[in-house]
């Protein structure tokens, strides 16, 4: 029998597998984190942190924060612009490069082991042992935490990619006027409903601007031509584009297992993201903190197995995706509507922001339509077959 070289071997060196091997670090459990790149590296992301990411975070990240956003500037199509401005902050500004380095410097302060170069291939487990596979070398620990993102690979060695349905995104780091940098330092821009589930975004950064689109993997051939209008319709006066690249975003659309034996697997490697938003930090950071104490308590006795770990992530985590989903699909339905609703209404602006921040969440949109609540979930299932046929539909459709 092999001898284990830690407790615990995390793939992964992303906020999920940062937050978690922390975690895991400070109570004394050795973690290991084989990561396939070396740091700090650019990764493909908005950066927008919410305010609920940072109340989840075990230490505070000011130093990575290169702007706050206190207005949204929608439009629907590119047309019926509108601006609504918050009193507090709605979403904090990072890159993830800094970000993630900073979360791995963090782990590795606490204790935790950091292996760079080191893709995994493979998993193997039996009762007592599980050996990762890397290119280069086999390692050996009582538990493996799958947090490689959508690459996925410990997910699919063990079976737990059911269930998910893929999203894609394209976005690009853009110089700009420094007067428009300025200008919009405090703004975020948002087009919606222009293709089915479709959304672009722009988020400005210390020196530039962060700009992406995303919708349904279905409709990958039609981002480009997208993204191309959007950048656009926005006004600004872009200069340079330093980079532009894609990455997939899977997304859980039922309950599952989230683990199989001695393995689990965290936020985006879960297809633990947000339906509406594509945003799946919050999901990592929760989910990794959620395996921390189920991994401590298995290495110390306290339970027998990890299936604890799954029924939580079903219970905190499913639940608000699952409804967010369902959100989505009458967002889909009316996109128009309800631009015109977070333009005229007050309290739908208020409840727009605080979801964003988290002092609500996607559970509680259902509460607001009293009576009528109980329509809500067959209202959802037929809009997403509806939703399914727009998708078909505006494939055939020619974008200017």
């Amino acid at each position: 029998m092999s001898i284990p070289d830690s407790d615990v071997i995390i793939a992964g060196a992303g906020p999920a597998g940062a937050i978690v091997a922390y975690q895991l670090a400070k109570q004394g459990i050795s973690t290991i984190i084989l990561e396939k790149e070396t740091f700090p590296r650019y990764k493909v992301c908005g950066g927008g942190l919410t305010h609920k990411i940072l109340s989840e975070l075990p230490f505070p990240v000011e130093e990575i924060i290169e702007s706050s956003i206190y207005t949204v500037r929608f439009s629907h199509n590119f047309q019926h612009t509108f601006s609504r401005i918050s009193s507090d902050p709605i979403i904090y500004c990072t890159m993830r490069d800094r970000m993630d380095a900073f979360l791995l410097k963090k782990a590795t302060e606490a204790g935790a082991k950091i292996l760079f170069d080191e893709q995994v291939t493979g998993i193997q487990q039996n009762k007592s042992i599980v050996e990762v596979i890397t290119k280069k070398n086999h390692y050996y620990a009582q538990l493996v935490i799958g947090a490689e993102g959508a690459a996925r690979t410990v997910a699919r060695s063990m079976d737990l990619c059911k269930n998910i349905s893929m999203g894609l995104a394209w976005e690009a780091e853009i110089l700009a006027d420094p007067e428009d940098i300025v200008k919009y330092s405090q703004t975020a821009f948002l087009d919606w409903g222009t293709f089915p589930g479709g959304y672009g975004w722009v988020f400005p950064k210390k020196d530039h601007f962060s700009i992406g689109v995303g919708g349904p993997a279905s409709l990958s051939t039609r981002m480009m031509a997208y993204y191309n209008q959007f950048t656009r319709s926005t006004g600004i006066r872009f200069l340079e584009t330093k980079s532009i690249k894609s990455w997939p975003i899977p997304v859980r659309i039922r309950e599952s297992q989230f683990h199989n034996g001695r393995v689990l697997i965290i936020g985006d490697a879960a297809g633990l993201t947000d339906p509406m938003t594509g945003e799946g930090i919050y999901y990592a950071v929760k989910s990794a903190k959620i395996a921390a104490e189920t991994c401590s308590d298995y290495l110390r006795g306290k339970v027998s197995s990890l299936e604890s770990y799954s029924e939580h992530i079903n219970t905190e985590l499913m639940t608000e995706l699952l409804e967010a989903n369902r959100i989505k699909y009458i967002f889909n339905a009316a996109p128009l509507r309800i631009h015109e609703l977070v333009r005229e209404n007050d309290r739908v602006w208020g409840g727009f922001v605080k979801i964003l921040r988290g002092e609500r969440n996607y559970l509680d949109v259902r509460k607001g339509f009293g009576k009528w609540k109980s329509f809500w979930n067959p209202l959802a299932t037929i809009l997403k077959y509806s939703g399914e046929w727009k998708e078909i539909h505006f494939k055939g459709k020619r974008m200017k």
